[in-house]
């Protein structure tokens, strides 16, 4: 049995591939500390979020450690800790005897956590599911160094000076869809610079990176919401111009991301006038691109 620390989700992605045609000798046990964190709450105070993150790690490492002691001595395979705190084993079994030993090893460390926070599954039984979950564990320790950047409180603090002392319009588009981030981009690059990420991951470290002057910002995307990557961006920059995107316009994601702080909403597929009509609503667009500022004429006629 190892415990399995560093680049977890990666490991954990090549075992389930070994694994595949062997898979009925396995079991999965499945320990989801990260419920332990709430994103609204990590980004209500940034001052706070690393403390509340090591505290909420401290507790998912005690946890993997307890899990490991139970199943060293009994069984082959390995424990993962993921950066998102959820905590993974993989069991080899011989019999009957070592499923009901594992059954009852899986009760004892699922009774030291709250209802939902569990699972066991024979692998062949959802080999798929946890295919899946190693991709979305990838994604969410991207997150997690997400969290890392917005806990920066000097850089974040000076996202408005760096904004300001731009020479030119900085466009952002957060778009998974390769058709729509390259129409987008199409559209915008002609007369400005842009950064252009496919999952909110990125986005939010390239929010704090770039300063950008309005963001694209689709609702669906893998991994973090639209909405909490909406609800990021007005954490660490209140004045923040953000647009969303979507291919439907259900009113209630219109007025949850109204309430989040999204300035406008634009739908799927867009016109190249309408995309330029809401760049020029940026009032940080706006100031950049005033003749008296710029020295030259407006790029907008």
């Amino acid at each position: 049995m190892e415990l399995i620390r560093g680049s977890a989700e990666h490991y954990f992605m090549k075992m389930l591939d070994d694994l595949k045609e062997q898979s009925s000798h396995w079991y999965g046990l499945y320990f989801s500390l990260s419920k332990i964190l709430d994103h609204a709450d990590l980004i209500s105070d940034l001052s706070k979020m690393s403390e509340k993150i090591d505290a909420a790690r401290a507790r998912s490492d005690v946890f993997a450690e307890e899990l490991f002691a139970v199943l060293k001595d009994h069984f082959k395979g390995s424990v993962c800790v993921f950066e998102d705190l959820d905590v993974f084993a993989l069991v080899r079994v011989r019999d009957k005897m070592d499923v009901k030993h594992l059954d009852e090893a899986y009760k004892k460390m699922k009774a030291k956590l709250p209802s939902g926070f569990a699972n066991m599954e024979g692998l062949a039984n959802c080999l798929r599911n946890y295919q899946k979950l190693a991709d979305d564990k990838v994604l969410s320790a991207r997150k997690f160094e997400a969290y890392g950047v917005m806990a920066d409180t000097h850089k974040v603090s000076s996202i408005a000076v760096r904004r300001k002392r731009r020479d030119a319009p900085l466009v952002m588009v957060v778009e998974d869809d390769r058709f729509t981030a390259h129409y987008a981009s199409t559209i915008l690059s002609t007369d400005f610079d842009l950064v252009v990420c496919k999952d909110g991951e990125e986005a939010v470290q390239a929010y704090i990176e770039h300063a950008p002057d309005i963001v694209f910002l689709d609702i669906h995307l893998p991994g973090m919401s639209g909405h909490d990557v909406l609800q990021s961006i007005h954490a660490i920059d209140p004045r923040g111009f953000v647009v969303m995107l979507s291919v439907d316009s259900v009113q209630d994601n219109i007025v949850r991301a109204s309430k989040m702080g999204a300035r406008n909403f634009l739908k799927k597929p867009f016109t190249k006038e309408r995309m330029i009509e809401v760049v020029k609503n940026s009032p940080y667009v706006r100031e950049l691109t005033r003749s008296d500022r710029a020295g030259t004429e407006t790029m907008f006629h």
